[in-house]
């Protein structure tokens, strides 16, 4: 018996060594042989590495990697700390607290090792969070230069990847980078970020959005009072968000910017949305108006998704932009571009086409009799819409107009668009040159011009106490019930002449559904 004890603790004690020695020679196999009680420290870049995957790594979510990463950092502020997720589906929802005690997400990077954005998955459906259901993929608040990339969330309650800050309360969300995300099925926003001060949404996509699949709202500003009637602009010293390379395609909007400023939206596709690119004012977010935005070089088309149809393959969470005299009035369907309540917004060299009503719309929230805004601060003002090319050139028309303004505000202008691009008249009462003012114009005070206008027949016209003329915007965004908004869009060609590898999506009414 001693020969044999003696006998298995050599052999015990043989393989020790020998594992010991294949861990020098392989440290993938001493990672999988047992799980590192330590963060992996890449020597080349001199950062530490916490990684996460299914099977052989030391954290098996995501969120147990965060927040392992979190307490590092905290320990070591200036550890360049990232989070490296092996692919695989992970059911769960990730939250970086930056009011968290002893816990530091600062400038963390949460990336997936492939660059096939498909490879790791954030999985919505019966992910479990601390009060219930997960409502987003990865959510940071209160937290600056976070980094997220190389990944795919989808059918989460809320959202997909979603950056914020209480700016009120003192928070801050400063310099995010989301690069490389794809966004599915999320019950409100893709990517979205809120009460953020710059950052960038880069080399990314979203479909099938409840919202829109890119949002950036409640921009702050440099006082924490600040209103549009202020003499001092929003940011003395602007610091921008940036959109570029990005698609967006078959969600309620393309792009929602409630409240947003100094946003530039540049080289990226919207198209098969409800409407495209939706810069806007509302009372529910903080710092109005939305303004100082620059959307430039963009391809925005084929925005006819009638998302109120029973067939559509997501359905609006948004309860509209508010009520007029009862009636709830939603985002207007099948239109490019649309400035609501915005203030010196650049609309320049886009391609705007195919979208059955309007290319391009700019109007006002009538704050001042019908209350649509409180405090009056939603109006069309300052705004430069220069140098695009609608309805390619002829071959995909625009609906009813190209060009649609609703006559309030001032100090807006049209100027080197193409030809061909035709403009609403409204009912004739006013000269297109001064619905249209040629570029440049001087800059107007917020506080000296109207946000309603009933002469021109474009805001909303009075027929027998009612206001539902579908050629204007109330009657418009007022239509009841709302799929049968599509009633009035004009098809000026029976097929979309093709468009890169893009194909027209479009709902089917059901029987007796569109009651035209």
């Amino acid at each position: 018996m001693k020969h044999l004890l003696a006998f298995r603790t050599m052999t015990l004690g043989l393989c020790a060594v020998l594992l010991a020695l294949a861990a020098a020679a392989s440290p993938a196999l001493a990672r999988d042989a047992a799980a590192s009680k330590a963060p992996k420290q890449a020597k080349k870049s001199k950062k530490v590495v916490f990684e996460a995957c299914k099977h052989g790594c030391r954290y098996r979510t995501i969120q147990k990697a965060v927040d392992a990463a979190g307490s590092y950092k905290f320990e070591n502020p200036k550890a360049k700390v990232v989070v490296a997720i092996r692919p695989g589906k992970y059911v769960e929802g990730v939250v970086l607290d930056g009011t968290a005690r002893r816990k530091d997400f600062d400038d963390l990077t949460i990336e997936g090792t492939k660059k096939d954005r498909k490879r790791v998955v954030l999985e919505g459906k019966n992910a479990k969070g601390e009060l219930g259901a997960a409502q987003n993929g990865i959510e940071a608040v209160d937290v600056d230069g976070v980094v997220m990339r190389n990944m795919w969330a989808r059918n989460y309650q809320s959202n997909g990847f979603f950056v914020h800050a209480a700016t009120q309360q003192g928070q801050q969300c400063v310099d995010y980078t989301m690069d490389n995300l794809l966004a599915s099925g999320n019950r409100s926003y893709g990517l979205f970020a809120k009460g953020c001060l710059g950052g960038k949404m880069v080399n990314s996509a979203g479909y099938h959005q409840g919202d829109s699949a890119f949002y950036v709202g409640e921009t702050p500003c440099d006082k924490r009072n600040w209103n549009v009637y202020d003499s001092e602009p929003c940011q003395r010293k602007p610091i921008w968000t940036l959109l570029k390379n990005d698609r967006s395609y078959e969600n309620v909007l393309g792009y929602s910017g409630t409240n947003s400023k100094y946003v530039r939206i540049v080289e990226s596709a919207f198209y098969n949305n409800g409407a495209g690119i939706v810069p806007n004012t509302l009372d529910s977010e903080g710092y109005e108006p939305n303004g100082w935005n620059i959307i430039e070089r963009n391809d925005v088309f084929w925005n006819n998704y009638n998302y109120f149809l029973a067939g559509a393959k997501f359905h609006t969470v948004s309860t509209g932009l508010g009520e007029l005299s009862g009636q709830t009035v939603n985002y207007p369907t099948g239109v490019g571009i649309v400035l609501y309540g915005s203030d010196g917004n650049i609309v320049r060299r886009n391609k705007v086409f195919g979208n059955y009503k309007w290319g391009i719309a700019s109007f006002s929230g009538p704050g001042e009799t019908f209350v649509a805004n409180e405090g009056n601060e939603a109006k069309n003002v300052n705004n430069q819409i220069s140098e695009n090319t609608m309805g390619r050139e002829g071959a995909d028309p625009n609906g009813e107009y190209d060009f649609w303004n609703d006559a309030t505000g001032g100090g807006n202008c049209w100027g080197g668009n193409n030809q061909i691009a035709t403009y609403a008249p409204g009912n004739g009462s006013l000269p297109l040159s001064t619905i249209y003012p040629a570029c440049p114009q001087a800059p107007v005070a917020y506080a000296s011009v109207p946000s309603l206008n009933v002469k021109a027949g474009l805001q909303i016209n009075f027929t027998g106490g009612e206001f539902g003329d579908p050629k204007t915007i109330l009657g418009y965004a007022g239509t009841s019930p709302p799929q049968n908004q599509q009633c009035s869009w004009v098809r000026r060609v029976p097929v979309h002449p093709p468009f890169q590898n893009n194909k027209p999506v479009e709902v089917t009414p059901a029987p007796g559904e569109v009651t035209c």
